[in-house]
């Protein structure tokens, strides 16, 4: 686990987790086994119960996977707070894992998923994907999660582990309030994937992607605007330091040309002279 996807889940926390500090909360830990670091110091609290999830024993796991993508071993609706990282990349059937995540969260329940948009290939035991924040809004639309942010660490920071190579992108969704209650994740995913090939299911699907689009277009719009008036501060800033300039020069020229110049080089000269 890299510095960097460390400080994205700690961010979620931050963010989205403060006011829930004192609640009893269950919190799942997708691929949580600790190789070169995990999550659990970020959720180390005594009123919530962390668990790690993983396919085979290890450091920091709690709860094994007999099936990746059919966890019986995770009640329907039990879940706070679901958090992955470095884990998606290695699920061959993503869609089954998202479905699986969206079952197992309670309504209102919140996931974040942090898995790499680039880097080398790492293959464990597979290493099948790269996400990008329209792939994490298409996943989640498809388990029905409503997408709270979904970004990708396009410029590199200041990490010296190497962290930047993957430049990770983040999905950060929560669970309808009111999803149903008791749905097999066979029978919901059979049942979407009906709905999603429909014209109604593809309707629905752009009118999604036409939303989060206005939105992003809207915080694009935001960003454009702090950046003209920054630009505008810093063209003052720029014209009051040339007029200081300007004045400084001239300011110099007349003392250079004025008697005070020429009786501070005399008294200069005549120091010289006595110090010889």
């Amino acid at each position: 686990m890299h510095q960097s996807s460390i400080d994205k889940m700690q961010s979620f926390k931050d963010k989205y987790l403060a006011d829930k500090r004192s609640e009893k909360s269950i919190v799942l830990d997708l691929g949580s086994q600790n190789i070169g670091g995990c999550y659990k110091q970020i959720f180390d609290s005594e009123d919530w119960n962390y668990s790690g999830v993983d396919l085979a024993p290890g450091d920091n796991v709690d709860i094994v996977l007999r099936n990746p993508y059919q966890w019986e071993e995770i009640k329907s609706n039990s879940v706070d707070v679901l958090i992955s990282g470095q884990t998606l990349e290695h699920a061959e059937y993503f869609w089954l894992t998202i479905m699986e995540i969206a079952r197992v969260l309670k309504p209102g329940g919140l996931c974040c998923l942090v898995a790499p948009s680039s880097g080398y290939e790492h293959r464990y035991p597979v290493d099948c994907w790269r996400f990008y924040p329209d792939g994490m809004r298409a996943m989640a639309n498809f388990a029905r999660l409503q997408v709270l942010d979904a970004y990708t660490q396009w410029e590199d920071e200041e990490y010296a582990d190497g962290s930047n190579v993957w430049h990770d992108s983040v999905l950060i969704a929560s669970k309808p309030l009111e999803e149903s209650v008791g749905t097999s994740e066979i029978d919901q995913f059979e049942q979407r994937h009906s709905e999603i090939l429909t014209e109604k299911g593809q309707t629905e699907l752009y009118r999604m992607q036409l939303q989060q689009s206005q939105a992003d277009a809207e915080k694009l719009q935001n960003q454009i605007y702090q950046l003209q008036y920054q630009l505008q501060q810093s063209q003052t800033e720029l014209a009051n330091s040339q007029a200081q300039l300007t004045y400084s020069q001239q300011y110099l020229q007349q003392i250079e040309s004025g008697k005070l110049w020429k009786i501070a080089t005399g008294i200069f000269k005549l120091k010289k002279k006595v110090l010889e």
